[in-house]
């Protein structure tokens, strides 16, 4: 990670600012995207702020490598320590944020890490040792900075986490389809080839600045995403809708699904305002997130109507996950102090392998406007 203080002092520097310049813009320009304070948002935000600070890290180690004057030895033992912790922690990070941009979910996010923590742990105890007895690096008597075999350690780790994070990309594809905009590839590129080079050539400094330029390239990726979220309920929107369902078409992935429409919505709109009824439809989307299971796609297809994707599911799954909005549902209605109450009207289908997206849909519409229409004749009767 830091090299001797015979390499190009003033280069290292340029190179470490540029990445620190290169996440200032990213912060700047990701403002209003991190404005919905998502878990992943704030994972990614804490990526961002740990790179740049290990950018300037960086390059004040090498700036006080080979200096003896009062302080030097000092600063760059802490320096050291905390670039090489947090290339741990970012790596770590970076492998949660991939898991949980595409399960969604925190406790999928924590199995994950329960079951991969330990190269993390070992690694982070190592450095804290590594200030007593010197395994991973040490400074000799004119402060300067010597990396020592057990230093390849570290980037085995950094290079597991990556790998991990491909893994958990292909696992999630294979259960559900292309189903999520995440651009892993563009983020690792620069830094495997960069800490790769930093490997191999011992002294020169490219991983932070290469973290900074995969942070961007990410979030360049991420931005088709936007064009298919619903900007109301943060569900996913129709355009999404098309483009899982080809998606799942062309893998042959059998997928079941409920189609779900809020009862007396016009209702609610007439007697309370939008504003209120734009409340009853954040609402809404919150009992589906709580509702569906891990595999599932929530969906907000145009107004009032919102639809569940269960990609690989069964039978079971959705007579569950019909009765988990239900609960959920009557949850609302008996705690909520909101001057409306939440009905819903489902339909389910199934989209067989090589099966119609347009039969799929209708198959759910005809049976949720059947349940409405019974629904309504009861009020009506009473």
């Amino acid at each position: 990670m830091i090299g001797g203080f015979s390499m190009n002092l003033q280069s290292i520097i340029i190179t470490d600012m540029m990445g620190v310049l290169i996440l200032i813009v990213l912060m700047i320009s990701s403002a209003l995207v991190r404005q919905r304070r998502t878990p992943s948002d704030r994972l990614f935000t804490i990526m961002c702020i740990l790179t740049a600070l290990s950018c300037i890290a960086d390059a004040l180690a090498f700036t006080v490598d080979g200096q003896t004057y009062a302080g030097a030895h000092t600063s760059a033992v802490l320096l050291n320590f905390f670039t090489y912790t947090t290339n741990i922690l970012v790596s770590l990070f970076w492998m949660l944020y991939v898991d949980l941009r595409l399960y969604g979910t925190i406790p999928h996010m924590l199995r994950t890490l329960k079951r991969t923590f330990l190269p993390a742990a070992v690694g982070l105890i190592g450095i804290i040792v590594n200030t007593r007895w010197n395994f991973i690096y040490t400074f000799d008597e004119q402060n300067v900075y010597h990396r020592l075999p057990f230093s390849t350690f570290y980037f085995c780790i950094t290079y597991f986490y990556l790998i991990s994070s491909v893994f958990i990309r292909r696992a999630h594809r294979k259960r559900m389809g292309k189903t999520r905009f995440v651009p892993v590839w563009l983020f690792l590129t620069p830094i495997v080839f960069c800490t790769t080079a930093q490997f191999l050539f011992y002294g020169i400094s490219l991983a932070w600045c290469s973290v900074a330029i995969g942070l961007v390239s990410m979030y360049m990726g991420l931005q088709n995403e936007l064009a298919y979220l619903d900007p109301l309920t943060s569900l996913f929107n129709r355009n999404y809708l098309n483009h899982i369902l080809k998606q799942y078409t062309y893998i042959h992935t059998e997928v079941r699904g409920i189609m779900l429409d809020m009862d007396h919505f016009k209702d609610i709109n007439d007697t309370f305002g939008h504003d209120v009824g734009d409340a009853a439809l954040i609402e809404t989307a919150t009992i589906l997130r709580a509702a569906i299971p891990e595999n599932g796609v929530p969906i907000r297809f145009a107004g009032d109507e919102f639809m569940i994707l269960i990609p690989g599911g069964t039978d079971a799954d959705i007579e569950q996950t019909i009765r988990n909005i239900r609960k959920e549902e009557a949850r609302f209605n008996e705690k909520s102090k909101k001057p409306y109450r939440l009905l819903f009207s489902l339909g389910s289908g199934v989209l067989v392998s090589g099966g119609s997206s347009e039969d799929f849909l209708k198959e759910m519409d005809n049976r949720m406007y059947e349940q409405k229409k019974q629904r309504h004749a009861m009020e009506a009767a009473s």
